[in-house]
């Protein structure tokens, strides 16, 4: 692993354990184990590190969520290829969950990041809105759907990362997914 990989990934969990305001750099750089100065070859601030992981750990997200959706032929099938996946990468990708839960809406990530990462999930949005247009889930605000159910995968990644032996269940995960289901469709 490279200097800047050492670095992201001691800010990650640094971030997570102690929060935007309560990780100095001379503390990530000692966690990654490079000299105080190496974080700054590489990013300009701490802003500009935190900003830079948020969208690394967005394009994890988007990748993953991606997989395989190609090969899912029906609107309810597509939404459950998505939801596996999003509790697959939950699990496989802890610490950037929970990156996301608590810096989601945190000040020190920028109006600009926080547009650059929401684009990348455009192939997603693009299909609840289409879900709504075809009348296969219910015809309400795109903004809310989408609230509600990142609401529902988070909360089902959540549980999931509490109780991993569940996800090998697949009556569990089908009736897990079900709850998304039978809450938006139409």
């Amino acid at each position: 692993m490279d200097k800047r990989e050492r670095i992201l990934k001691a800010a990650l969990k640094l971030f997570n354990q102690y929060g935007f305001d309560n990780t100095p750099t001379a503390r990530i750089t000692k966690e990654a184990g490079v000299a105080t100065g190496t974080l700054f070859n590489y990013f300009k601030s701490k802003e500009e590190l935190i900003n830079f992981l948020y969208l690394t750990c967005k394009e994890s997200l988007n990748r993953r969520l991606s997989y395989g959706l190609d090969q899912e032929t029906t609107y309810r099938s597509k939404l459950k290829r998505i939801y596996i996946n999003y509790i697959g990468w939950s699990l496989d990708h802890t610490d950037e969950f929970l990156f996301f839960q608590q810096f989601c809406n945190a000040s020190c990530i920028g109006e600009t990041t926080r547009k650059e990462g929401l684009s990348k999930f455009n192939n997603i949005i693009a299909l609840v809105s289409e879900g709504i247009e075809q009348e296969i889930i219910k015809n309400v605000n795109l903004e809310y759907m989408s609230n509600l159910l990142m609401g529902i995968l988070n909360a089902n990644s959540y549980y999931f990362i509490n109780n991993p032996n569940l996800v090998a269940e697949d009556e569990f995960l089908e009736a897990s997914f079900n709850f998304l289901w039978d809450s938006i469709k139409k």
